[in-house]
């Protein structure tokens, strides 16, 4: 807010600019936010892919080895679906922690 008792115009103007980059700085935390949020989202869908990911490599190298139908390829994909998951889970609970601080 411009202080109404500033006679000299120079000084009303720098008032001004002031308070237009205060105005600025506050939209720009609101739109930090947002972005925040997109990624713990994106961080959480990653978790949950890479798990999965490293269940398959796992399982496809352990059929080939032992040169098995895809019993380990099935079993690994839901091991690595449980870490994920498990993964994701500690992750937002150390997320909730640290907006609680």
């Amino acid at each position: 807010m411009p202080a109404p008792n500033i006679k000299n115009s120079n000084l009303k103007d720098l008032d001004l600019k002031l308070k237009n980059i205060k105005d600025k700085k506050r939209e720009l935390k609101s739109d930090n936010k947002a972005f925040k949020s997109a990624h713990v989202g994106w961080r959480m869908v990653l978790e949950l892919v890479i798990g999965i990911l490293i269940g398959v490599i796992i399982g496809f190298c352990m059929d080939s080895f032992l040169k098995t139908s895809p019993v380990f390829l099935i079993i690994m994909i839901f091991f690595g679906f449980a870490a994920g998951v498990k993964t994701m889970i500690k992750t937002s609970k150390e997320i909730n922690k640290n907006i609680k601080e």
